[in-house]
């Protein structure tokens, strides 16, 4: 696009020409009047032009434009060269014409005043607003590396901010890592969600309210909760989902029983125990006892060997007789696995650092161990007792030859208690003969599994045995023992020697009863 404007020497030149045409047609013998005027040339070139009177004019002064005049005017926009002024002027003649004068700047007081205007239209904007448009400003006047700089440092405040709250949100939801206080609150009637979410975050059960309301919204479908008004036991532990249950499920105080597991227990006697005070059926725990998939080492070790045939529950001998408490509506897996757990406590773990070692070298395993100290079990009354008789059946154990039967009166009782019958309180009454897999008075070695779940002592004294000693002192390698009513146990090394000890059981028993007689 051109600029069709005239340039400022042709300006000039117009200006002069105009000039010098006016003075040709003025007449030489009019004399210019001391009255003049000031006409506005379209350069904005202030002339002054003689003003005409009726009276004759002889001569015209020219107008008087001095060269620094000119050459100020114009210097800011085209230089003297380009202009041409030294030569024009030189051949003009008189005075140039001066140039107009410039259009004064603002004053000073001006200025201030349109500032003082924009500062009081920038105080009449909110706070937030003028520092807003102050750091605009600020940005604005940056460098482009500053302003790159600012962004990717705002970028990472925001980052940082964000995710601190990411965290501290999905936290307060889920209780990754939170404190361990009971905290009781209390829920008015018809309490609403925003009503429950406040009460939670006044009492540090969660850090934002509203974050729980938003929780509560779609967790109950757009519906009102229904939440339980009164006392509340919480704890801050708990996770939003944990919150919600016990804010709106009845609560149920869950019954406790203690219940004592006597030493010499049989499965039938613990599963008798626990139905009797409420806890489980005897068919849930008989299918617990021998099909549950454990996890506890010894378990899985004896369903890999296999278990015999003939063994009537699983994990007799492992059910370790102690104290416990049970809740009544405990499953029936769960209170077996805790008295395994026991078993694991205080049998198995010794098992594997000490006791494997030792019994190796005689062949035993831990089940056939567990067997056997249940049978002492059975059999003895105190703990030097059972270091004797677990002498005894060892004994047999290691002459099979000459004692291929151990001849236990324990295991045929066991043996009648699982086929429905009574034990025999009389052992002169047993049947020796009653057919059972557990009867070892008719099959040789250990019966097909344990017939009590032992103790401690007992499982120890079946792997230290300890030979008994007769009036003198003397050891006794014995082979046999008896026992009378009152616990009081005798040894034989020979049959002979034994059946004098069973005459003396039998004499002392009938003695014993006698008295019981006499005092009824």
């Amino acid at each position: 696009m051109h600029d069709h404007r005239p340039s400022q020497n042709e300006e000039l030149e117009e200006i002069l020409a105009e000039y010098r045409k006016k003075k040709k047609e003025q007449p030489e013998d009019r004399q210019p009047t001391p009255h003049t005027e000031t006409r506005v040339v379209e350069a904005k070139t202030r002339v002054e032009l003689p003003k005409e009177e009726h009276a004759p004019v002889e001569e015209t002064e020219e107008i008087g434009i001095s060269e620094d005049a000119v050459k100020n005017h114009f210097a800011d926009s085209v230089s003297e060269e380009d202009m041409g002024l030294s030569s024009h002027f030189s051949e003009s003649d008189g005075d140039e014409p001066p140039l107009p004068a410039e259009e004064p700047d603002l004053p000073a007081e001006e200025e201030e005043e349109e500032e003082d205007e924009e500062d009081e239209d920038e105080l009449q904007l909110p706070l937030p607003l003028r520092i807003l448009r102050k750091l605009w400003r600020g940005v604005a006047g940056m460098s482009f590396l500053l302003k790159a700089a600012l962004y990717i440092v705002i970028v990472l405040i925001i980052a940082a901010y964000l995710s601190y709250y990411v965290l501290t949100i999905g936290n307060d939801v889920f209780a990754l890592v939170k404190g361990d206080a009971e905290i009781t609150v209390t829920l008015p009637e018809d309490a609403t969600q925003e009503e429950v979410a406040q009460i939670l975050y006044e009492n540090g059960l969660i850090e934002y309210d509203w974050v729980f309301s938003i929780y509560l919204q779609y967790s109950g479908d757009g519906e009102e909760i229904a939440f339980i008004p009164g006392e509340h036991k919480l704890n801050v532990s708990m996770n939003y989902i944990q919150l919600l249950a016990a804010l709106t499920t009845p609560v149920h105080e869950r019954e406790v029983v203690t219940l004592t597991i006597p030493e010499g227990f049989t499965v039938d006697d613990i599963i008798n125990l626990f139905v009797k005070n409420g806890v489980g059926t005897k068919e849930g725990f008989i299918e617990a006892i021998n099909n549950y998939p454990y996890k506890h080492e010894f378990v899985k070790i004896l369903d890999e060997n296999g278990w015999d045939a003939d063994r009537v529950y699983r994990l007799e001998g492992y059910l370790y007789p102690d104290t416990y408490d049970f809740y009544t509506d405990t499953e029936e897996y769960l209170a077996i696995n805790k008295l395994l757990n026991n078993f694991n406590a205080k049998v198995w773990v010794d098992w594997k650092s000490t006791y494997a070692s030792i019994c190796e070298g005689t062949g035993y395993t831990l089940d056939d161990i567990v067997t056997l100290a249940s049978m002492i079990e059975a059999e003895g009354k105190t703990a030097e007792d059972f270091e004797y008789i677990s002498y005894v059946f060892h004994n047999r154990l290691n002459h099979k030859a000459d004692y291929p039967l151990l001849e236990s009166d324990a295991t045929i009782q066991y043996a009648l208690e699982l086929a429905g019958m009574d034990r025999i309180q009389d052992a002169s009454q047993i049947d020796k003969s009653f057919p059972s897999p557990y009867n070892t008075y008719t099959n040789e070695g250990l019966p097909p599994g344990a017939i009590c779940n032992a103790g401690l002592d007992s499982i120890l004294s079946a792997i230290y045995p300890s030979p008994p000693y007769d009036e003198d002192g003397d050891v006794i390698n014995a082979f046999f023992f008896v026992s009378n009513d009152l616990g009081e146990t005798y040894y034989a090394a020979t049959l002979s020697g034994h059946l004098k000890n069973v005459e003396r059981v039998r004499k002392e028993n009938a003695a014993l009863k006698a008295e019981n007689e006499e005092n009824e």
